[in-house]
């Protein structure tokens, strides 16, 4: 199953000699959603995607804003599922903060408690190299 896989930074090989490595092309979170906005033509097939940035988007949103953002982040991405499937994309969504799994799924960072979980509902915890990654099919159905 394809989908997003979703980690914190710190578990990359790029900060860990064992760590998990990173998807070849680096690009920003509001960039990829501006791209799906534009529709799959511009993503290539078979690419992989490591997106960062999440974290700071909801971060620099107002706090009182912040479940709305998601949730409009979450139609975005569901919107585009069909094609990233067909195209065999891969993503990483990369946290800089700490991924916390509770009743729910939530990024704590900078003293915050950031909602992905209003994104990306509730991925399954997997491990990779020994790290925990948090999966979800790219429809955003656990």
């Amino acid at each position: 199953m394809k989908g997003y896989e979703i980690l914190e930074q710190k578990y990359l090989n790029i900060y860990k000699k064992d760590g998990i490595a990173p998807y070849e092309k680096k690009i920003g979170f509001l960039d990829f959603l501006r791209e799906l906005n534009a529709g799959s033509e511009g993503l290539s097939r078979c690419s992989s995607f490591m997106v960062v940035g999440i974290d700071d988007v909801l971060y620099l949103t107002k706090r009182e804003q912040r479940r709305a953002i998601a949730l409009d982040i979450h139609k975005v991405l569901q919107s585009a599922a069909t094609d990233l499937e067909k195209k065999k994309i891969e993503v990483q969504i990369i946290c800089k903060g700490r991924l916390v799994k509770g009743d729910s799924l939530w990024v704590e960072y900078r003293g915050e408690k950031l909602p992905i979980d209003f994104i990306f509902g509730t991925p399954r915890k997997q491990e990779i190299r020994g790290f925990p990654v948090y999966t979800v099919s790219f429809n955003l159905s656990s």
